[in-house]
């Protein structure tokens, strides 16, 4: 049985992690499975990344049998860098394939929201948490840093020092104070963080496709960017966008009070 489903529905893409025994958590098959389905999305216009069972991703599944730790402790008993570091790499690939989507990405956390499944959440554009669930980054406790994607994402989103704090205590934020820290943008009542998400997404499916590409491409790189570079490349989204047609289509539905017929994807 597949440790991850992917279902789309009328441009709207959910990618639910389901190895409910581990809290979701994956081990080296399931975190190729969550690359290779995140690529399969393209086409998909918003994208849901969810658990199931009432968990989001307990994070990398430290038992035993995981063939990734098969591969990891002789590394580390050796100190032997080279391997490690491609592993790492390797892991960063497959968080990296949800990040590269070209369309709006969000998290819809319940539960457990701990280490690698934490990293996944980062590398989605929003999180929507439940009021029970609670986020963590645990891995200093083990030995280890937050080196998926999550001490640079964590830190690039809620400023140094909540994540020195999150990522050097290892303890677990309830969503009401990750909302207060930015971490997560919209907070439901325990169980209702996927509803949310698809509210958010059907929202995003209105408005125009490559507009919202265009637009949500300047956002993401917009921090990395210098003031006036980000402004360029704004205008040069602005550009694109208007000659895509979809401006035309966009100001005739608002004048004859009809929604709009968007040709695009």
């Amino acid at each position: 049985m597949p440790v991850l489903l992917a279902t789309t529905a009328e441009g709207l893409a959910t990618l639910t992690i389901d190895r409910p025994q581990r809290r979701n958590a994956l081990d080296e098959p399931h975190w190729a499975e969550l690359r290779d389905h995140a690529r399969s999305l393209e086409t998909a216009r918003a994208v849901i990344v969810t658990g199931s069972a009432g968990h989001f991703c307990a994070g990398m599944d430290l038992s035993p049998q995981n063939p990734l730790l098969q591969k990891l402790l002789p590394s580390v008993l050796r100190q032997d860098e080279r391997p490690l570091h491609e592993l790492l790499l390797w892991l960063k690939d497959c968080v990296q394939a949800i990040a590269d989507l070209p369309v709006l990405t969000i998290a819809a956390i319940e539960g457990a929201c701990a280490g690698g499944g934490l990293e996944i959440a980062l590398a989605c554009d929003l999180r929507v948490a439940a009021a029970d669930a609670h986020l963590s980054l645990p891995e200093a406790r083990l030995g280890m840093i937050p080196d998926v994607g999550g001490t640079a994402r964590l830190t690039r989103l809620v400023g140094p020092a909540f994540a020195a704090d999150l990522i050097c205590t290892g303890r677990q934020v309830p969503a009401e104070e990750a909302q207060r820290m930015g971490l997560v943008q919209h907070l439901t009542p325990p169980g209702g963080a996927l509803a949310r998400a698809q509210e958010l997404a059907k929202l995003a499916l209105k408005s125009a496709p490559t507009a919202s590409r265009l637009a949500l491409n300047v956002a993401r790189l917009a921090p990395d960017l210098g003031l006036e570079e980000a402004l360029s490349l704004e205008t040069r989204a602005g550009v694109l966008a208007l000659i895509s047609g979809e401006a035309v289509e966009g100001i005739e539905a608002f004048n004859q009070k009809r929604p709009p017929r968007w040709s695009g994807r």
